[in-house]
């Protein structure tokens, strides 16, 4: 016969337990933080903006510029940034020997809160090469985006900045993810136990499920 069980008995439970999954979940974390500094490369964002400066050609562009919006304005620049006239120039001033769309695959662009300002982020394993190909592909920009587009000039405003090890942020998340599931799924597991047994190992276990008070005991022999 299963017992079921009552919203008090799953809170003794997990009052009873909750240490037991805690050494559990914190050594699983713990496996989960050393697996993960073992066989994840790390990983840096080299990031250098630039801004643009659009023609002013009367009432024709004003009206562009106020219905264009900023999201078609990042994937405008973003397509630029990531075609093949953009991508094989990189390549060929650092001398590359990467493929074009394997360049792709590392690289993005994203607006700065709405002003005519873009960043062109590159995430690599390399540093150093993060930030040549960062700024590489800023100043292809520069040269290329006024022969493109309906632009009177690009500049580069600052050189290629490099921010930490975004491969130990996320490794912070795994983390925290594997801390908080192995947790939930020991307490989950300790009171599936609980409600799936059959025998009664105590006086006060009968009496919580029965409700019914023990008058006689036999001991064991």
């Amino acid at each position: 016969m299963k017992r079921e069980i009552s919203l008090v008995s799953i809170f003794n439970i997990i009052r009873k337990k909750i240490w037991i999954a805690l050494i559990i979940a914190i050594m699983a974390t713990c496996l989960v933080g050393v697996a993960s500094f073992l066989f994840m490369a790390p990983k840096y964002d080299a990031s250098v903006q630039l801004l643009i400066n659009p023609k002013e050609t009367g009432d024709r562009t004003s009206n562009y510029q106020s219905t264009d919006s900023n999201a078609q304005l990042v994937k405008t620049y973003n397509v630029i940034l990531q075609s093949k006239v953009i991508l094989d120039d990189v390549i060929k001033r650092l001398d590359l020997s990467t493929s074009v769309p394997e360049l792709r695959k590392i690289i993005g662009v994203q607006n700065e809160k709405e002003s005519k300002v873009i960043s062109i982020h590159v995430e690599l394993e390399d540093p150093k090469m993060a930030k040549k190909i960062a700024e590489t592909l800023a100043f292809s920009m520069e040269k290329e985006v006024p022969k493109l587009m309906n632009i009177d000039n690009v500049n580069i405003l600052s050189d290629a900045e490099l921010s930490g090890n975004l491969t130990t942020s996320q490794i912070r998340i795994y983390m925290i993810l594997a801390f908080v599931m192995v947790l939930a799924l020991s307490l989950a597991v300790f009171v599936t136990q609980e409600s799936l047994k059959s025998t009664f190992k105590t006086v006060k276990d009968f009496e919580d499920v029965t409700n019914l008070p023990v008058i006689v005991t036999i001991p064991e022999i």
